[in-house]
């Protein structure tokens, strides 16, 4: 059992990560080896963090499991896996679901979350994976209520520079053609995309583009004061909810203030330059009503599909649902 008391500073406060091996070898050398292993992520949701703890609804923040999960995913990766550090990790696949809204509302008290982790190395090459299939049952306050999920590759610095540099020609000669070229007409209202503080708001008015999408860009200067230098997967997880959330709003006529994403799944296929512009295309899933569905208890969900560009190449894909939750 081993007790980490931060994986990252992006997280505050203490956090757990307990390695329940189920081979000789990890029991004995305190690795694991190269089969799925199981891990329990812990700790307190965090109630002032200026970012997960930034939501205008009454919610808990869904990037706070998903963050948890890369981190303690690559945490494991290089422990327990033997993963080198000098890998550069990409995330090819991510996933988040809420399975239980009630647990994920606000009481106004402390909220533990807990993580059921399962591992599972991919494409081992001398003990050494270049993968890692990662997912997660989620739980808040003892009670069972999302699924998180990612796709991890460990990629060479040669090869991950290769595959960044032929992207950002691919973007650099679409944009000098005047592809992807988006206005930036305002900057919306905090509460419209889901935050209380303008210092979090990644996305921009929308305008109209082709076939009834709405075209968002995003502030990536606005993104690395929140994230870093970089673009993260939880860029597009956080882009993606901010537009998705006032997407509703204007094509469905949702509250923003009560409404909550409730699925998110999204593909990378490349990686998106942060010197580069970046746009979040958004659309209803089916056009219409049909882009409207009830629940279980019949409070409608918006079903949107949303695309990331920068000139014409796509660097992610993205379908969401957003909750009315009133």
């Amino acid at each position: 059992m081993d007790l980490v008391p931060e994986l990252s500073p992006f997280f505050r406060g203490p956090q757990h990560l307990v390695h329940k091996p189920d081979s000789p070898e990890a029991f004995l050398l305190g690795a694991g080896a190269p089969v799925r292993q199981s891990f329990t992520y812990a700790t307190e949701l965090p109630a002032d963090h200026p970012l997960f703890g930034d939501m205008a609804a009454p919610f808990h923040d869904l990037l706070f499991p998903v963050e948890a999960l890369r981190h303690a995913a690559l945490f494991a990766a290089r422990q327990y896996f033997r993963v080198p550090p000098q890998r550069v990790t990409a995330v090819s696949v991510s996933g988040t679901e809420i399975t239980d809204v009630a647990p994920w509302r606000r009481s106004g008290g402390p909220a533990r979350i807990a993580l059921e982790l399962a591992l599972t190395p991919v494409n081992v090459i001398t003990g050494v994976p270049r993968g890692l299939e990662c997912e997660a049952v989620v739980s808040i306050g003892g009670r069972r209520c999302g699924t998180a999920g990612a796709e991890l590759v460990f990629l060479s610095p040669g090869v991950h520079r290769g595959h960044r540099e032929a992207g950002r020609r691919q973007s650099e000669q679409s944009l000098l053609a005047g592809h992807g070229q988006i206005a930036v007409t305002g900057v919306p209202a905090p509460e419209r995309v889901g935050r209380r503080s303008a210092h979090n708001v990644l996305v921009g008015l929308p305008a109209e583009g082709e076939d009834e999408r709405l075209v968002f860009p995003v502030d990536l200067d606005a993104a690395g004061r929140v994230f870093g230098d970089e673009v993260p997967a939880a860029l597009f997880l956080e882009a993606s909810r901010q537009a998705a959330l006032l997407a509703a709003a204007e094509l469905h006529g949702f509250v923003t203030s009560h409404a909550l994403l409730t699925r998110w799944h999204g593909a990378f296929r490349g990686f998106a330059e942060p010197a580069l512009p970046l746009h979040c295309a958004v659309y209803a899933e089916k056009p219409g009503d049909q882009g409207v569905v009830r629940d279980a208890g019949g409070l409608p969900t918006a079903r949107l599909c949303l695309d990331f560009l920068q000139g014409d190449r796509e660097v992610a894909r993205v379908s969401a649902s957003v909750l009315q939750d009133c």
